[in-house]
C-alpha cells in the first residue's frame, strides 16, 4: 500500500470515526437531555443495541473502503463534491444496511417499521456528510495528493 493510500484511509478514521461515534451517542443521550428521564435511551438500547452494535462495526469497517474510495476519486481528478458524495454514499450505505439486514434477523414482527427510521437518516446523514465531514475529509485527501 502506497504511503498517500495509507494516509487518505487514516485520514477517514482520525475525521470520521470521532464524528459517527459522537453521533451515535448523541442519539442515545439525547432524549435523556430532553426528557430528564433514562427510560427513552434505556428503550433505545434494549431495542435497538444489537443493530447499533453492527452499525458500529460496520462504520470501522466503512471508514477503510470509503478512504480508499476517497483516494481513487481524488486520483482520477473527481471533483471534491463527487468525492464527498460518493464517499458520504458508500459509508452511509454500508452502516445502514448493516443496520437493517440486523433489524431483520433479530425484530421478528413487522421489522421494516423498525428499518424506516434507519432508512429515512439513511438520506438525511447521506446528504448532510457529503457537505460536511464528507467533504472535509475529501479535501484533505486531495491535500495529501497533491502534497506528495
Amino acid at each position: 500500500m502506497n504511503k498517500q493510500l495509507w494516509q487518505s484511509i487514516l485520514i477517514s478514521y482520525l475525521i470520521g470515526a470521532p464524528m459517527g461515534i459522537l453521533t451515535i451517542i448523541a442519539t442515545i443521550i439525547i432524549p435523556v437531555l430532553y426528557s430528564r428521564e433514562g427510560i427513552s435511551s434505556m428503550s433505545i438500547i434494549m431495542g435497538y443495541g444489537f443493530p447499533t452494535l453492527g452499525l458500529i462495526a460496520a462504520f470501522i469497517i466503512a471508514l477503510w473502503f470509503g478512504g480508499k474510495l476517497a483516494y481513487k476519486n481524488v486520483n482520477k481528478g473527481k471533483s471534491l463534491i463527487l468525492t464527498s458524495f460518493k464517499y458520504s454514499t458508500f459509508v452511509n450505505l454500508i452502516i445502514w444496511t448493516t443496520y437493517c439486514l440486523i433489524v431483520y434477523q433479530t425484530i421478528e414482527d413487522d421489522s421494516f417499521k423498525y428499518m424506516l427510521p434507519a432508512i429515512i437518516v439513511f438520506l438525511i446523514s447521506t446528504i448532510l456528510s457529503t457537505f460536511t465531514i464528507g467533504l472535509l475529509i475529501s479535501y484533505i485527501i486531495k491535500l495529501i495528493n497533491r502534497s506528495n
